[in-house]
């Protein structure tokens, strides 16, 4: 009906203007139609093509009608016409245009918020919405998620650059969907882990899809010219058995991935409740920690080095204890490992450098003092530096009389890194000492390129001194070596007689072990520097000894 109605308002327009020339009937005709006009366009300013059809057809035939028989104002109101045509037009096409970009802006905003833009596949959002649905709408049905997550993909990004990294996660989308099946819902929930909610779920389909992801996304990946290798970790949980809700299902899904992964990757595991309850204890273990370094819950034990030739005691080790005040003594082989995880053992090491240095005070001149040092702390070598320092200074410990040990572990990772920090500590005066010795990555080269006191043998050769003579050849040699590159050689984990006196044959200086006594409490340290005519048969003066096992010792 409107453009009728417009032809009608500008027929009647022309109609008015075609009788004898007048100013009222010109003005008239001409108000009248761009009244019309504007307010057609009020209404309907965003939709272009129908403001510009209705305008012109009143507009347009006054607007003929001035160029026939303009009058006196006939080419003015024209012009003035026109200029309403004009305006019209370019102001509903801008409005049009603002109009569009908005709601495509709006329809891209809400496509974000439920797909993954690198992949196109739906996100964590959509997942759970999606999840949440199949729990309100079929309760008792089952169903499983499968968590699934890269592994190593940092090393990819960190090689090959985050472009290449996400080639491989589109790869991996395209892979997950091919193999999943039209029925399975797929998600990226972040980074390189992506959700399955899988339908069919008996114990059979389960591992079945499994495998074949683990197989499939386990191929050769083509980047750039670039072939990149890598497996996959699963975790899987199943409704409603290992959790009645969106994120109980991913978070148990999570935990048996978690496990996957520690394992070193490449399987897949369903979720056991034994493990949330084993993580639930780390976490415990984990918030008490901080707790107990705040607090001064964790303290140094120190287990002598004694000289097998003398008895006499040449230093003691610093091990890191703690009595936790609910479950009592607790193993370092419990926290050290989520300390070194969680980043809390820079803090533990720094307060156990303190501690250590500051005992180390009370003893005789000639005794020193050793403090293990982690791969950790010496990836940050500068808070290492600045709590050695700081120990050193408050104590007042002549820095020869320290003693920091490190694994050969540490020295494969980056060896030229790792001995540009030993000598900047060495210029300290700080002695070091290589630690277990002789197991995992040996190599005699470090004995030359770093600058070393003292070796450690490990415990693992003094358990088979007796009954293996290539243990025996073994520490011979590597006590001739040493002995030629003017190095101490400490034997550790001796537990009998017959072992110290084996290797005191054998030319060892120095032993270590509960033979002669396990760690113990500051307080205790001073019963070791009595006179050696003082000490009969055993040196094993400390029954209690230790928080701990003979068997690991631990500490930093």
């Amino acid at each position: 009906m409107s453009l009728p109605f417009s032809l009608i308002i500008g027929a009647v327009s022309w109609r008015l203007i075609s009788y004898p020339p007048s100013l009222e009937t010109h003005t008239l005709a001409a108000g009248n139609t761009i009244g019309y006009a504007m307010g057609f366009f009020a209404r309907n300013a965003g939709r272009p093509k129908l403001v510009v059809g209705q305008v012109t057809a009143c507009a347009g035939l006054i607007f003929i009608g001035y160029l026939v028989d303009p009058g006196r104002f006939g080419y003015l109101y024209a012009a003035l016409l026109m200029g309403v045509i004009v305006a019209n037009l370019y102001v509903s096409k801008s409005l049009y245009r603002n109009i569009v970009n908005a709601y495509n802006a709006t329809r891209e905003t809400e496509y974000l918020a439920r797909y993954d833009k690198l992949t196109g596949i739906a996100n964590r959002y959509t997942f759970n919405r999606i999840v949440d649905c199949a729990i309100e709408k079929e309760p008792e049905k089952v169903f499983a998620i499968i968590f699934l997550d890269l592994d190593k993909f940092k090393e990819i990004n960190d090689t090959l650059g985050h472009t290449a990294g996400d080639a491989v996660i589109r790869e991996m989308a395209r892979r997950i969907g091919e193999c999943a099946g039209g029925t399975a819902q797929i998600a990226r929930f972040g980074g390189d882990e992506f959700l399955i909610k899988l339908d069919e779920c008996d114990n059979i389909s389960v591992a079945a899809l499994a495998s074949r992801l683990l197989a499939d996304l386990g191929l050769p990946y083509m980047i750039d010219s670039n072939v990149v290798r890598a497996t996959a970790s699963i975790g899987i949980a199943v409704y409603p058995w290992q959790g009645r809700s969106t994120e109980a299902l991913i978070k148990n899904a999570d935990i048996a991935l978690y496990e996957v992964k520690k394992d070193g990757g490449g399987g897949w595991r369903n979720f056991d409740a034994k493990i949330e309850k084993k993580i639930a204890q780390t976490r415990k273990i984990e918030c008490d920690m901080r707790v107990a370094i705040d607090e001064g819950g964790l303290i140094p034990f120190f287990q002598p080095i004694y000289s097998l030739r003398t008895r006499e005691v040449a230093g003691f080790e610093a091990l890191v204890r703690w009595t936790h005040p609910t479950y009592g003594p607790i193993s370092p082989a419990v926290f050290i490992p989520i300390a070194e995880k969680t980043g809390m053992i820079n803090e533990i090491g720094a307060l156990m450098l303190h501690k250590a240095c500051a005992a180390a005070m009370n003893w005789p001149d000639h005794v020193s003092v050793a403090v293990n040092v982690s791969t950790r702390q010496f990836c940050r070598a500068d808070r290492l530096f600045a709590a050695l320092v700081r120990a050193l200074r408050d104590s007042g410990l002549p820095p020869h009389r320290l003693n920091l040990e490190i694994t050969e572990s540490l020295l494969v990772s980056d060896p030229k890194a790792v001995r540009r920090i030993i000598q900047q500590f060495a210029h300290l005066g700080v002695q070091f000492s290589l630690d277990d010795f002789g197991t995992g990555y040996s190599s005699l080269s470090y004995l030359k390129d770093f600058p070393f006191k003292k070796i450690k043998i490990d415990k693992s050769f003094t358990d088979t001194l007796a009954s293996s003579t290539a243990s025996a050849s073994i520490i011979r040699a590597v006590s001739q070596i040493a002995a030629d590159l003017n190095l101490d050689v400490v034997a550790e984990g001796i537990e009998t007689t017959e072992q110290e006196q084996l290797l005191a044959s054998i030319g060892v200086e120095w032993g270590q072990g509960y033979y002669f006594s396990g760690p113990v409490p500051q307080a205790e340290t001073a019963g070791f520097f009595r006179p050696p005519s003082a000490l009969s048969g055993n040196v094993l003066l400390f029954s209690h000894s230790a928080l701990g096992t003979r068997r690991n010792e631990g500490g930093v």
